[in-house]
């Protein structure tokens, strides 16, 4: 004994598990032959047994400086060489020389507590306990019968001291942060604990003392004999209240949590788990500053729900606490909660991907919260959770065994996830990328509410109301839900059926929705447009359009389907033979574009304005326009004038401002689709035809400074190229009445300006245009452009611009080789001088005439007699100026008379 102590005293305490009391191999043989002759003589004449004189030598060794650890240490090595049989022989604990000692043990740890054990007042408390722990676990566990004493003794050690970060490991198997701890890892590391699944050196002494608590319990733990568990559990619920746990540090509430779930996992799960639920405080009534301690009070609960979906116990009592937490945290956006949140839904999947009978109340989970998360979740959570509700729905209603427990989860997912699935399509952040999610979730409630349509009805859905909502709803932000989702519908045959019992116009919703899928997304060669395409072709209603089979296959099969069928409804619809044909053609055929200001911009944004689909979408308006003007202006609710006013024409309250810029590109298609109207009857067109011009003028001319010369769009010109000779009269009347004329203090019309170079521009462009435009050009606007000329001053742009117009007609080949031109200019030109010798000052006029001759003397000459009837009629009316009027004329006579070449007509 002597010795030992020598060894002991030279020994390190890390080094003390590793090292023995023995100084040699002879020394340990000694040991033994002691301990065999000791314990035979005390079997034949009853004298003191091995442990007698070891405990007898251990209590008069006194100059060793920590005889308690001393002791455990001795009694240990001692203990194994039981091992040993009689003849030498090593049987490890199976020997049947085993005696305990358990008199010494309980002696020695009961002096190690009262001398500053307890309390934690000795200097090395931990590595002390550290050397102890393991070996008493391996005697107690291993080679003794089992005594909860020595339990007692060491948890006596720590109670007290749980606040210490004794699992804040900074080195070994669970270093991690507690923040980046789930509580998954938090679980496998209680139970990895027990199974001494990691290095054992690293691990703290409150964790051996887990590790020696766990094994002991699982193997002594048993429901048909409680009284050790009573005992053990009686020691360590006494020392907690509710008030104490919430008043511990993130330290002890970690420490806490990891001895309640070792004796969760060890013995009565439900019992511990209940009274571990019950002392920890709730996290919705800490401060939401202390975010640390909220997080890990809810990976406690969390762990404790993962433990019940391996141990398969019901979860009512568990979802009871945690669920009121889960709604309020719902609400929250601080990233704390969020975080909180977010590993409740993790925890979520695990528990109902493992659940197939759904029979352990799993129901109880889906509550109040599972719409407000929704709302707050960050975008990329959204995703994994509603994939997580579809495969539990799938589970429920693909399942063919019958269960309470399916039907109660079908009825939560009713009551608090079917109104959520209606509000997502709204969410364009979310659906963008999860929209096959979100349609397979919308199918899903459908499906179900046709085969069970007493629960849908009784949480206010059905069938009828979710496929219309999915189908045909203009503020679905993605057209790629409405898509999916009518794919996942139509390939259900038997559903089908039945929907079409239940919804009247069945048919007709679904053309709507595909021409709102073909306008809204311009991928034709998807799988899911194509199914659709093909779908659309096969029904009644499509036939009575596309009549023949060449039609069919082009609508099946070639591009642009879209395009082809509303250039097929204006062919049909010009096929009827009179009025009231026309009217039930448009009747029935208009309701297919139902809507469709309401919804044709919704994937338009400023910031998208220039894309591929943009272009897009407004070459589909601008052909419907241009083709179905005539059936869109006669539907009750006037559809062409909401579709005009919302995509070409926005004010602030109809549509955003910045879709001209793309709106310029239909603008022929426009202007030339309300060409098939009766105008010249309706005033309200007349009117939008002005808007149009007033509008899209400034974008599609381009004037080039200084050079009198100017860029416009063939989107323009078009319209003058294309447009019948009557149409095109209707638009020059429009023109020029509406903007080639002066306001108050004689300026002219802000368009005035483009509107000049326009007709300038077609003009010059020669035989481009036929020559009925250069005689309605002649017509129109001739009487209009120089009655604006006498009223501006001398400087003004329009006067220059009018010398450059009667440049241009006079320069027009049509001018020059056709008479009847001539003869109408020079009859426009004649109306002109009259109207301007009536309302305007004559001396302007009198400026007029001259200025012409320096262009054309031929011409001034001829509008010269309407100058000296003028002069003539207010001599015979002696009016007052008639000296200044002889004056003028003469001076006019003059000037024409001294042009010595004048120009003369070929």
């Amino acid at each position: 004994m002597y010795i030992a102590t020598k060894l002991f005293e030279r020994i390190p305490l890390a080094d003390l598990r590793q090292k023995t009391p023995y100084t040699c191999t002879c020394m340990r043989e000694l040991w033994l032959m002691l301990q065999i002759f000791i314990d035979n003589l005390s079997t034949r004449s009853n004298a003191k047994t091995f442990w007698d004189h070891i405990n007898t030598t251990l209590s008069e060794v006194s100059d060793v400086k920590n005889l308690e650890l001393f002791s455990i240490w001795m009694i240990y090595h001692m203990a194994l060489l039981y091992g040993y049989n009689n003849d030498g022989v090593y049987l490890d604990s199976g020997s049947a020389r085993i005696k305990p000692n358990y008199d010494q043990v309980e002696k020695v740890l009961k002096n190690y507590v009262n001398k500053g054990g307890k309390d934690g007042e000795r200097d090395d408390i931990d590595e002390e306990l550290k050397v102890m722990i393991p070996l008493l676990r391996i005697l107690i566990s291993e080679w003794w019968q089992p005594r909860l004493q020595v339990i007692y003794f060491l948890w006596d050690c720590f109670h007290r001291r749980l606040d210490q970060p004794f699992l804040m490991q900074t080195s070994g198997p669970w270093t991690v942060s507690l923040e980046k701890k789930t509580p998954a890892d938090i679980l496998k590391q209680v139970k990895e604990r027990i199974e001494g699944n990691f290095e054992q050196n690293k691990e703290s002494s409150y964790g051996m003392f887990l590790r020696f608590l766990g094994s002991f319990l699982r193997r002594n733990y048993s429901t048909n004999d409680p009284k050790v568990w009573n005992q053990i559990k009686g020691r360590v619920y006494s020392k907690f209240s509710e008030s104490k746990v919430k008043e511990f540090s993130e330290p002890g509430l970690y420490n806490f949590i990891s001895l309640f779930l070792t004796l969760a996992v060890t013995t009565d799960t439900e019992n511990v788990c209940s009274m571990m639920l019950k002392l920890l405080p709730s996290i919705s009534k800490l401060p939401s500053n202390d975010s640390k301690k909220r997080s890990l009070i809810w990976k406690g609960n969390l762990a404790v729900v993962l433990l019940y979906n391996e141990r398969r116990i019901s979860y009512y009592t568990v979802t009871a606490a945690c669920i009121p937490v889960v709604n309020a945290m719902s609400c929250c956006k601080d990233e704390a909660t969020r975080s909180i949140m977010s590993s409740f839904v993790d925890v979520l999947g695990v528990i109902l991907s493992n659940s197939e009978s759904m029979n352990l109340d799993e129901y109880t989970f889906i509550d109040g919260w599972v719409d407000r998360y929704f709302l707050e979740c960050p975008k990329n959570r959204a995703g994994p959770l509603i994939n997580l509700m579809i495969n539990v729905f799938k589970k429920c209603t693909y399942t063919k065994a019958e269960s309470p427990g399916i039907e109660r989860m079908l009825n939560a997912m009713w009551n608090f996830l079917a109104g959520r699935a209606r509000q997502l399509v709204f969410d364009l952040l979310l659906v963008s990328q999860y929209y096959e999610s979100v349609a397979e979730l919308a199918f899903l409630f459908t499906l179900h509410a046709v085969h069970y349509p007493a629960m849908a009805k009784k949480h206010s859905h059905s069938a009828v109301s979710l496929f219309q909502h999915f189908s045909t709803s203009i503020m679905i932000k993605d057209i790629r839900i409405t898509r999916a989702y009518l794919t996942l519908i139509l390939e259900k045959e038997e559903e089908i059926k039945n929907l079409r019992v239940l919804i009247n116009n069945f048919d007709t919703f679904i053309i709507q929705a595909w021409i709102k899928c073909s306008i809204l997304n311009n991928d034709e060669t998807h799988e899911q447009s194509v199914f659709l395409r093909k779908y659309v072709a096969n029904m009644d209603q499509i036939k009575k359009v596309l009549t023949t089979v060449d039609e069919l296959q082009e609508f099946q099969n070639g591009p642009r389907a879209i395009f082809f069928f509303i250039m097929m409804l204006m062919k049909k619809r010009a096929l009827c033979q009179n009025q009231h044909d026309r009217a039930a053609f448009d009747e029935k055929f208009c309701l297919y574009f139902n809507n469709v200001h309401k919804w044709i911009l919704g994937p338009i944004t400023d910031e998208s304005i220039n894309s591929d689909l943009s272009v897009w979408i407004y070459r589909c308006i601008g052909t419907l326009i241009f083709c179905c003007s005539p059936m869109l202006y006669a539907s009750p609710k006037n559809m062409l004038r909401d579709l005009i006013a919302r995509t070409l024409l926005p004010h602030e309250t109809e549509g955003p401002a910045y879709v001209i810029s793309i709106a310029k590109q239909i603008f022929s298609l426009v202007i030339l689709g309300l060409e098939s109207l009766n105008v010249r009857a309706d005033i309200y067109l007349q009117g939008l035809i002005r808007d149009l011009f007033a509008r899209y003028l400034p974008l599609l001319i381009t004037d080039t400074t200084g050079s009198r010369s100017c860029k416009i769009s063939e989107s323009l010109l078009k319209c003058f190229q294309d447009a019948k000779s009557e149409f095109l009269g209707l638009i020059l009347e429009i023109l020029s009445g509406n903007f080639i004329i002066t306001f108050v203090q004689n300026t002219t019309h802000k368009i005035c300006y483009l509107v000049m170079l326009l007709l300038r521009n077609v003009l010059k462009a020669g035989t481009a245009y036929k020559s009925c435009v250069i005689e309605l050009i002649v017509t129109i606007c001739t009487t209009r452009i120089v009655g604006c000329y006498v009223k501006v001053h001398e400087h003004h742009p329009h006067r220059q611009q009018t010398l450059d117009f009667i440049n241009e007609v006079m320069c027009s080949c049509y001018y020059k080789e056709n008479v009847l031109i001539r003869n109408k200019f020079q009859e426009a030109l004649s109306r002109s001088v009259d109207k301007c010798l009536l309302t305007n000052p004559p001396q302007s006029t009198f400026e007029f005439i001259r200025v012409l001759g320096s262009i054309s003397p031929t011409l001034a000459r001829g509008l010269l007699p309407k100058i000296e009837s003028y002069v003539y009629d207010a001599k015979i009316k002696g009016k007052t100026n008639i000296a200044s009027l002889r004056h003028s004329l003469e001076k006019l006579r003059n000037s024409l008379g001294l042009v010595r070449n004048p120009d003369k007509i070929e």
